[in-house]
């Protein structure tokens, strides 16, 4: 680690999701992490721009066997999200021990990223100048859900803030000096995921749960023919109504990613993808079911 880091126990940094409100609505238990360590990673570690703030990263090694996979999950921006997140990990870690060497949860400063997602909003209108050859979702009906998430998603400010970041977190994650990666990404933190696997080899697997919308899926494309390598699962709640914007519902984002990992796959015929819709669900949140699919998958 560099010098600039720190590096902690967890159980007091975790308790302060004690009683929280998550991103369901729910209360979150207390949850014992005095086995947990905590890294706390500044800019003048990473040279990371002062707007990011300060990367926490909780970790728990079940094992040194250098020869297994690390578990790297990230949530949306906000502490409702990345404790969510810890908690469902946190619960179900029995079933990740025995494929993973280690499992890590990075938590994004929220006072930072407050606006991040509200910045987007003034870049709508850019979208409609874009080459609908290139982007034929802009030559469906305004009204319709494939154009509406178009414009939502792939806007300037948000693609330029997913890029930039994705490229900072990479860093982070590398400054942990782990290799064999296996990202989880959920709702956000799964656009930031899209983005951050092509950035390094060390980046094996990519499992996302209700993801960010489906345009960041085009950022695959910078994998080449490591896709040929590469598995994607993807996770989705029936009950997952949370309004992404413009009116998108998360729950209706699945056949949109489908035509756009198809035509991945179609290319390098070795990339494999699997979208699960889990009955009825746990709303915008990582279901259980998706981990166990993560821990039975080679």
């Amino acid at each position: 680690m560099a010098s600039s880091s720190s590096k902690e126990t967890a159980d007091e940094f975790i308790a302060a999701c004690t009683g929280q409100i998550n991103v369901n609505g729910e209360v979150i238990p207390a949850l014992k992490f005095d086995e947990w360590t905590l890294y706390k990673l500044a800019d003048d570690c990473l040279k990371v721009r002062n707007k990011y703030g300060m990367f926490r990263i909780i970790e728990k090694i079940f094992d040194d066997n250098r020869s297994k996979p690390n578990l790297v999950a990230m949530a949306g921006y906000s502490d409702k999200s990345f404790c969510g997140s810890c908690q469902i990990i946190f619960e179900n870690l029995e079933l990740l021990r025995h494929k993973y060497r280690a499992v890590y949860v990075i938590c994004y400063d929220e006072e930072k990223f407050k606006g991040f997602a509200g910045r987007a909003a003034d870049c709508r209108e850019d979208q409609l100048k874009k080459d609908k050859s290139e982007y034929p979702a802009l030559s469906a009906p305004k009204d319709s859900l494939v154009y509406r998430a178009f414009v939502w998603g792939e806007t300037h400010g948000e693609i330029d803030m997913y890029n930039e970041l994705s490229a900072i977190v990479d860093k982070v994650i590398r400054c942990l000096g782990i290799t064999k990666v296996h990202l989880l990404g959920k709702s956000a933190g799964g656009g930031t995921a899209m983005n951050i696997v092509s950035t390094n080899p060390i980046y094996e697997r990519l499992y996302l749960a209700v993801p960010a919308h489906p345009t960041f899926c085009k950022s695959l494309e910078k994998l080449g023919p490591r896709l040929n390598e590469m598995k994607v699962i993807i996770g989705w709640n029936e009950n997952d109504d949370r309004d992404l914007g413009a009116g998108i519902k998360s729950n209706t984002m699945r056949p949109l990613f489908e035509p756009i990992l198809a035509s991945l796959k179609a290319i390098y015929p070795g990339f494999q993808y699997e979208q699960h819709m889990f009955v009825p669900g746990n709303k915008h949140e990582i279901n259980p079911e998706l981990l166990r699919l993560i821990a039975a998958d080679p």
